[in-house]
């Protein structure tokens, strides 16, 4: 028999405002060779943008057939920005390894625009990222992974929900514990769409304001499509979604599945080129880590850029977006990537401004996907309409899968052998910082380039950067639209559209709830400043 890796999620009953107060935790390890003085389990204690539940842990007890094992705890850093907590076991082990824990969820925590991988309650259900809280084997084997539900404290109706599927599941290939930390729990009474005979599956937590179950079908014909043009697909998909007040419309990718956040004024349509983004993530991931690299947010030219070049080219191929959604979503990421006053940083800088300064973190988006629009137009035109970008990276995944690196290294000289010297030019340009534009006809004949003028964006303030404050405005622009619309210093944000989305949209308000001094107030701005021009594309004439 394989190696097992046995999880147990008990809810507790929600209380009266339907906030489930904690979660009862239970995981079992087979197959463990570990000596005194070697880790047993392990969790992330910060991801690098936030501690985790890590901190919380309540009860924590280790056993294996010798009985109760004790361990010593330590944080080590991992990438430069996060750390994972380790237990080292005091003695040998012998057996399975039991650990049993409570992990309380506060349900005032404030919304982060962060990626959503905490614990979260609302409406009876909860949901999380296992990265947030969920004890893993601090070793390199790949296990059987099994999930297993107990709604006997929550009471009549629960349904649980992982990576791995609804109810209690099994995984279909045995996962390390790399992978094991990169999977979600929705757990209680959420939305669902039922799993599909290609194992597509979904939930959703809260009350969205628009039908749930057409968006999330539509994202299960799209995934079809993707595993025909990527030429695989994996037994078992799953896509969550929960509200966010502050940062709707982001998303996060994770083993065989994704999750994306929604709020109250969030529309259906909206939300269809964040789930096409996302599903290539699940396809492609990225780049293997170079040697000495302290972070992947360095090759996020890579994984971020191919998401978002294909958010919307193969929905356009596929005929399920029309060429109005296909027009605005490249007008929306050139004119954000051409307004950016980071526009000619160089990548080597975005990993130290990745979660810190906005304008840096959307480069790896929106410079990448450019790039990689005129790569696919230069192949397409040297070979005369016979290859593509799509033959680099099908070429790249059955590296991958063949347990071959998928690194750099080979992305290179796949571009070398399709577009010879200059292509390489073209890439070291792109990662020093200069500007990249496609083609006129890159995104077919039926398209042409043009020069319009277009704003920055300027948000006009900056939030306390971390903690309990974090919503809190520390700074306001002095002339600029946040501050003549009356945003003030100590204002607390309850609500706002101030994330990565909102550079899209040239013309999109942001819109606050802010307290102060105890009153709601509302506000309304275009968060836009000074003018220049910047590239779009138009219908061809004819």
């Amino acid at each position: 028999m394989p190696p097992q890796f046995n999880i147990r999620i008990t809810p507790a009953a929600p209380d009266a405002q339907q906030h489930i107060p904690y979660i009862d935790v239970t995981v079992e390890t087979t197959g463990l060779s570990v000596k005194k003085g070697e880790p047993v389990y392990e969790v992330t204690a910060n991801t690098g943008f936030g501690v985790t539940s890590a901190k919380d842990f309540r009860d924590l007890t280790f056993s294996d057939a010798l009985g109760p094992l004790a361990t010593a705890t330590g944080d080590v850093p991992d990438d430069g920005s996060g750390v994972t907590r380790l237990w080292r076991a005091a003695r040998d082990v012998k057996g399975p390894v039991r650990a049993h824990y409570r992990v309380p969820i506060n349900a005032s925590a404030p919304p982060v625009a962060l990626p959503q991988y905490e614990l979260r309650t609302e409406f009876g259900t909860f949901s999380a990222a296992s990265n947030s809280f969920l004890l893993v084997p601090a070793d390199a084997i790949k296990r059987t992974a099994k999930v297993e539900w107990d709604f006997t404290s929550y009471g009549n109706g629960g349904i649980g929900i992982s990576s791995l599927g609804t109810g209690s599941t099994t995984s279909n290939v045995p996962r390390s514990g790399e992978e094991m930390s990169a999977i979600y729990f929705m757990g209680g009474h959420p939305g669902t769409v039922a799993r599909t005979a290609d194992g597509f599956f979904a939930a959703w937590q809260g009350k969205p304001p628009f039908p749930m179950t057409p968006l999330l079908t539509w994202a299960g014909i799209l995934h079809r499509f993707y595993g025909s043009v990527f030429g695989f697909a994996p037994a078992s998909f799953g896509i969550f979604a929960r509200t966010n007040t502050i940062n709707p419309g982001s998303g996060v990718g994770l083993t065989d599945s994704f999750a994306f956040t929604y709020n109250e004024s969030t529309k259906a349509n909206e939300l269809r080129s964040i789930l096409a983004h996302e599903m290539v993530h699940t396809f492609i991931h990225g780049l293997d880590p170079a040697k000495n690299a302290t972070t992947d947010q360095g090759s996020s030219w890579f994984s971020e850029g191919l998401a978002v070049h294909y958010q919307r080219r193969l929905p356009y191929k596929a005929g399920m977006i029309s060429i109005a959604e296909y027009l605005k979503d490249i007008n929306q990421t050139a004119s954000r990537y051409y307004t950016n006053i980071r526009i000619n940083v160089s990548n080597s800088q975005i990993p130290l401004g990745f979660w810190t300064d906005g304008n840096i973190r959307v480069l790896a988006y929106d410079r990448g996907s450019l790039y990689f629009d005129k790569v696919d137009a230069q192949i397409r035109a040297t070979s005369r309409g016979k290859r593509s970008l799509d033959d680099i990276v099908r070429t790249m995944l059955t590296a991958r899968h063949s347990e071959r690196p998928m690194d750099e290294a080979l992305y290179r000289s796949l571009i070398d052998a399709e577009l010879g010297p200059q292509g390489i030019k073209d890439l070291d340009a792109m990662l020093a910082g200069e500007t990249v534009v496609p083609p006129s006809d890159a995104y077919g004949p039926e398209f042409r380039r043009v020069v319009v003028p277009l704003r920055r964006y300027e948000i006009g303030y900056e939030k306390m950067r971390s903690g309990d404050h974090s919503n809190i405005v520390r700074s306001v622009v002095a002339m600029s639209n946040a501050a003549k619309a009356g945003l003030k210093v100590g204002d607390e944000i309850l609500s706002s559209r101030d994330g990565d989305a909102l550079q899209l949209d040239q013309d999109a308000d942001n819109e606050l709830i802010i307290k102060r001094a105890g009153r709601m107030l509302n506000l309304h701005y275009l968060p836009r400043g000074e003018k220049i021009e910047g590239y779009q594309w138009i219908a061809a004439r004819r």
